[in-house]
């Protein structure tokens, strides 16, 4: 079932997750609101909770040892294509 941004962060929260990695965001252009919503919500409330959040861009390697996210990418992207 789906969950909304802030639901996926408090599930982190209630499963005493060490870091949140969210998945099926921006790979497809499936949905009525904007492609980025979704971590922008989600990085949002996991600041506000103190939930470690990592979101690397799509196709970015992942360093396990290294699970530290500060760069906002998606802040980065030309939205007008």
């Amino acid at each position: 079932i789906h969950m909304m941004p802030e639901q996926t962060v408090q599930a982190a929260l209630d499963l005493n997750a060490k870091v949140l990695l969210p998945v099926h965001w921006a790979k497809f252009p499936l949905a009525l609101h904007d492609w980025d919503e979704p971590i922008i919500r989600a990085v949002a409330a996991a600041e506000k909770t103190g939930q470690p959040i990592v979101h690397p861009m799509i196709g970015e390697v992942l360093d396990l040892d290294v699970l530290d996210s500060k760069v906002k990418w998606w802040e980065k992207v030309d939205n007008s294509l």
